[in-house]
């Protein structure tokens, strides 16, 4: 809020989650933020599909005459495919839009993970060696679990929605176990960890040993002797501040591969072969659609559209001149005020055609 300039308190700011009957809430709380200037937070909308043509048109009738300071902030999860598209395209087009993309390769997911942490976070243990080292091989942990999905069914039988929120309530429970023991509770830490905060997503008897299995080989004693490689030629690194670690990933993680995920290089072909193939049919869904070639073929269709748009162009007549008619009119008669209605008609017709062609070119160039 301090850094936009507009500070706010609990009771300016509505945050409300959508679904199971928040409805009427939402558009309360709409009601009044806009009434008094305050910012609406309605997150999840792809829940409530049944409900955004209201919403739609319940921000249109807020844009006219609201407070100044009145925000709507809306957050969605990604849909499957194209057709299941649900958010109206009037407030789509009506909004400033931003997307969170998920990072691709072990490299990324590794930054990534490690950026939800900070050096104080480093800090905040009185254990600090053994705090940092699994708090890294977490980070490795997490990263392996979410890019294992690109595999498909070689990576995890079903795909979880595994998050940030896992990997940060872990640590979390790190941090408590370890304060509370002088000694580091491996077994427990794996249960917890394992069958708990990513086993929750689990459904699948054999994805879940697959996940217990990753952390009978991340989290272990050794790791606390410097014998301890997450990946082959990839050591689990010593007692390093924050940034140094960023550097020890971009500096010693080998290319990405299988072999990062405990994977047979195999493991990629279909992954690989997948990518291509969608690669190659966006290549060619943006290439012009060629008419059927032969004798006098036209080309691609933007050049059949141009030949045509200028063909029109050369038939379309001049409009009326409404002045010189009315001159030329003796006698208004009930035949010559509908022939005047028609000419007028013709005019604002041949007005648009014009206009629309000239468009249209303009969109061709």
């Amino acid at each position: 809020g301090k850094k936009l300039g507009y500070t706010f308190n609990h009771r300016n700011l509505h945050n409300i989650s959508l679904g199971q009957g928040q409805e009427v809430v939402a558009e309360q709380a709409l009601d009044l933020a806009a009434k008094e200037g305050h910012w609406v937070i309605l997150q999840n909308i792809h829940l409530v599909a049944k409900w955004l043509g209201c919403l739609e048109k319940k921000l249109e009738q807020l844009s006219e005459g609201s407070h100044q300071d009145f925000r709507v902030f809306v957050s969605a999860e990604p849909a499957p495919c194209p057709e299941s598209h649900i958010i109206p395209q009037g407030i789509l087009e009506n909004s400033i839009k931003i997307t969170s993309e998920a990072p691709t390769g072990m490299h990324a997911n590794l930054h990534k993970a490690l950026d939800n942490f900070s050096q104080d976070t480093l800090e905040m243990c009185s254990q600090e060696k053994e705090f940092r080292s699994i708090l890294f091989a977490l980070c490795y942990f997490h990263a392996v679990v979410a890019e294992r999905r690109k595999f498909g069914p070689q990576g995890w039988n079903r795909p979880y929605p595994f998050s940030t929120g896992d990997l940060t309530i872990s640590v979390n429970v790190l941090y408590n176990y370890l304060e509370a023991s002088s000694k580091v509770p491996y077994d427990d830490l794996r249960y917890l960890v394992g069958e708990i905060m990513y086993g929750g997503h689990i459904t699948d008897d054999w994805d879940r040993r697959l996940c217990r299995t990753y952390l009978e080989e991340f989290i272990k004693p050794e790791m606390m002797e410097g014998e301890l490689c997450l990946a082959p030629g990839f050591p689990l690194p010593g007692n390093m501040d924050y940034n140094g670690y960023h550097q020890y990933i971009d500096d010693a993680l080998p290319p990405e591969s299988p072999y990062l995920y405990g994977l047979h290089p195999n493991a990629e072909i279909g992954f690989l072969t997948q990518r291509s193939e969608r690669l190659l049919r966006t290549l060619l869904e943006l290439q012009p659609r060629d008419c059927s070639t032969g004798q006098g073929a036209l080309g691609s269709q933007e050049e059949m559209v141009q030949a045509l748009l200028e063909e029109m162009l050369e038939k379309l007549t001049d409009e009326f001149n409404m002045a010189e008619l009315l001159a030329k009119v003796e006698e208004r008669t009930p035949y010559a005020v509908v022939a005047l209605q028609e000419c007028e008609r013709m005019n604002a017709l041949t007005a648009e055609i014009r206009r629309s062609l000239a468009e249209l070119e303009l969109g061709l160039k």
